[in-house]
């Protein structure tokens, strides 16, 4: 039987993390324990850029993704660990690493201690945009949603 469909190479990079952000509802219940001011911390675009540039780079098989477990939530370092793994299993390690770089990123306040931002970057081969979303956890950043596409 002929196929209707053109077979697309699996693309490494592709990712989606946990749909609705497990650390949401834990942190708006605990807000006073959990989440610090906003003024304590970093700046949460040059800290988006380096986390999504460092999740690509898991992906792409040149970072372990135990690097990235702190600033992860559990879930999302489980599957993006696990898909990291399957990216190694399916197509091996790279022989060379490609270069990750930022093109642009923006950052939407969600509420106090809440933030989104998307990141605009190229992989070496590829533009792609990420969104992630970072929520104050014990006066740092910390993911609890990430796609990249």
């Amino acid at each position: 039987m002929p196929r209707t469909s053109v077979e697309q190479p699996w693309d490494r990079v592709r990712f989606t993390g946990p749909v609705h952000p497990v650390g949401a509802q834990e942190l708006v219940g605990t807000a006073q324990s959990t989440t610090t001011g906003t003024e304590e911390l970093p700046a949460p675009g040059p800290w988006a850029a380096a986390l999504v540039r460092s999740a690509v780079e898991t992906l792409l098989g040149a970072r372990p993704a135990a690097q990235l477990a702190r600033w992860l939530s559990l879930e999302l370092y489980e599957r993006l660990a696990r898909r990291a793994g399957l990216a190694v299993r399916v197509q091996g390690r790279p022989r060379a690493a490609r270069p990750t770089t930022i093109r642009r990123v923006h950052v939407c306040p969600v509420r106090e201690g809440v933030v989104e931002a998307t990141v605009v970057l190229h992989d070496g081969q590829r533009v792609r945009a990420a969104a992630v979303r970072l929520e104050a956890h014990r006066g740092r950043w910390r993911a609890t949603a990430l796609e990249i596409g």
